[in-house]
């Protein structure tokens, strides 16, 4: 009797546990480098720290927008081809909040400004 109380208590502390919410902060999808591309549609980076770029083509139809808190470094072979488009940003701009349930599981991702 006494093992079917202590299963159930375990049972109905677990259960709370994957009802409460936790909320996480991540910067969003940040990288470090983004390198060996032909961008040809529309490509958004965010980077870390400083974003390094290297060996990147943005094709007459491509967009690329880069942002990064402490700066964007090209490194290497760079083209934007006549129609392309390329916008480099230094600074934050995207927050993307993560909640969370008790167990883990992302329950939903939401961009705030």
């Amino acid at each position: 009797m006494k093992e079917k109380i202590i299963r159930l208590l375990s049972c109905a502390a677990l259960l709370m546990c994957c009802t409460l919410y936790a909320q996480a902060d991540e910067v969003g999808d940040s990288i470090d480098s983004y390198q060996n591309h032909v961008v040809s549609d529309t490509v958004r980076l965010q980077g870390r720290t400083t974003l390094n770029i290297q060996n990147v083509t943005v094709a007459q139809t491509g967009f690329l927008k880069a942002t990064s808190p402490d700066g964007i470094e090209i490194t290497g072979p760079f083209e934007v081809q006549l129609g392309g488009q390329l916008e480099l940003n230094g600074g934050r701009q995207w927050k993307i909040n993560y909640y969370y349930d008790g167990i883990g599981n992302i329950r939903k991702r939401q961009l705030s400004n």
